[in-house]
């Protein structure tokens, strides 16, 4: 088993990794998920993710740059779910923004 990293961010990013592996799952499973039609909820709530991923202790240590590589490897992996959603969500969502 390898050692866990003693740099907050490394642990930080390769926990982000391991969530990411797990939307590519759902995605192959044909589940989707709903992502708000606005681009600030949505960004809003991809943000939030990101932060609740991180533990308590790591936050202090985590940089801006860190949190934003982490807010797009997210949102890369949410967005392409998008597709797998029922035909009336994506048509809401194309209103606002061209999946």
């Amino acid at each position: 088993m390898a050692e866990p990293s003693a740099d907050p961010q490394a642990r930080f990013l390769d926990r982000i990794d391991r969530r990411v592996r797990y939307l590519k799952s759902l995605q192959s499973a044909g589940l989707g998920v709903y992502l708000p039609a606005d681009e600030r909820q949505r960004t809003q709530a991809i943000e939030m993710v990101v932060r609740l991923t991180a533990r308590q202790s790591e936050l202090s240590h985590l940089t801006a740059d860190t949190l934003r590589i982490a807010t797009e490897r997210v949102r890369e992996h949410l967005e392409a779910m998008q597709a797998v959603l029922p035909h009336d969500v994506q048509y809401r969502n194309r209103i606002k923004r061209n999946w």
